[in-house]
């Protein structure tokens, strides 16, 4: 079952931007994308939404 996040807030700081995102089951996942090569990173990530990256 693949269930879609919805985009809450984004936020630019001075490492990247901040994505805020809430699972079709209510959990809240935080995203940081960095400035640059750096990876993202991510907490709180839904099990039902694996692999969803909006």
């Amino acid at each position: 079952m693949t269930q879609h996040s919805t985009l809450v807030s984004r936020h630019i700081t001075s490492e990247g931007v901040v994505l805020w995102t809430r699972c079709e089951c209510g959990r809240l996942r935080m995203d940081l994308v960095p400035h640059g090569d750096a990876p993202r990173l991510t907490a709180g990530p839904c099990p039902h939404a694996a692999g969803d990256r909006r």
